[in-house]
């Protein structure tokens, strides 16, 4: 009887012990065939550390109107959601900017952009803040599509807001600003909006200008050797998350997700930032060429040499002088390109 009970105790402790283990073992396996559980692990990466607010963020609370999660797309794709940021007392119509928010195209959302959404607004403009259907749920070209579709909402409601469409700034930021120069050229490219099968929704004579922080511009960067284990592990879940296929070479639509290969003399004025120790800085480097050989204009914030160590999405960490200096410039592009000037 004593040694009866003996084994069951024993048993008692397997089966929590094998609701641990086996999962763990068949992690490896999982990863062979699926980017899911790899594409959750970033996920929590990217969203685990809020970034440093504005130093003026309490001023600038007071001062700005949030109107949170409009839908822009009643039938479309899942989270087609924004929020909306303008001036308290605002006496004339203002330019609008749209913004896509990053995270490697598996993560995050409008709520760790708003802050710096909001800091826009301060300064005169409609924010319009997006969320999108992140991957692998969502595969690309979702969220194109669904920025297209939030510019037709902005294009038929935003003067409640008090914006003017004809006065339109996109942004984004990571693979916010993959998908906003995507966007971008969609809407100045007709060869493309026809191959993605896209009808955009404004015209090209709208878009005032880009604003693209630390992004990806250029797919064919990505079949290099990355500089490290934690790199090559980005690199290939978000590509696979995003595009469905495993290996980089056999996406058959490298040329079209490459912002680089679409750039036409039609794609609007650019302001690019990325700092120096960011491993996506050489798609930077790769957009401003193409831009410069299309006669496009492009203003940029760039570290080259200067040691700054400034790592990926550095202009939205305001206990960095750089943040704030950066905000300053893309404030004065904002500026300079919304009046006319």
């Amino acid at each position: 009887m004593t040694t009866k009970k003996k084994f069951y105790q024993k048993k008692r402790w397997m089966i929590p012990i094998s609701i641990i283990v086996i999962p763990i073992l068949l992690i490896p396996i999982i990863n062979q065939f699926t980017p899911t559980f790899r594409a959750f692990v970033i996920k929590q990466l990217f969203e685990a550390k809020p970034f440093a607010s504005p130093k003026n963020i309490e001023t600038i609370k007071k001062q700005v109107v949030v109107k949170k999660d409009v839908v822009y797309d009643e039938d479309g794709l899942e989270n087609s959601i924004l929020d909306i940021y303008y001036p308290k007392n605002a006496n004339k119509i203002l330019p609008v900017i749209m913004w896509i928010h990053g995270g490697g195209f598996v993560s995050g959302s409008k709520e760790q952009t708003q802050e710096y959404g909001m800091a826009l607004a301060n300064e005169g403009y409609v924010v319009a803040n997006i969320n999108y259907a992140i991957a692998p749920g969502q595969k690309y070209p979702g969220p194109v599509i669904q920025a297209n579709q939030a510019l037709k909402y902005l294009q038929s409601n935003i003067a409640i807001y008090g914006g003017d469409m004809n006065r339109l700034f996109i942004g984004g930021d990571s693979a916010g600003a993959q998908i906003a120069s995507q966007t971008a050229a969609v809407i100045s490219n007709e060869k493309l909006a026809k191959a993605m099968n896209i009808q955009p929704h404004i015209d090209n004579k709208q878009i005032k200008g880009l604003l693209l922080f630390c992004g990806p511009y250029n797919m064919y960067r990505f079949e290099e050797h990355q500089a490290s284990t934690l790199g090559k592990f980005f690199v290939d879940t978000m590509f696979w998350s995003y595009t469905g296929e495993k290996d980089i070479k056999s996406f058959p639509k490298i040329d079209e997700i490459s912002t680089v290969k679409q750039i036409t003399p039609n794609y609007p004025p650019v302001f690019l930032t990325v700092g120096d120790a960011d491993p996506l800085a050489p798609h930077s480097t790769d957009l401003i060429e193409a831009l410069e050989r299309n006669n496009v204009e492009v203003e940029s914030v760039l570290f080259d040499g200067t040691k700054s160590e400034l790592g990926h999405e550095y202009q939205f960490d305001f206990s960095s002088s750089h943040a704030e200096k950066t905000l300053g410039r893309t404030i004065e592009f904002l500026h300079k390109h919304s009046n006319g000037l």
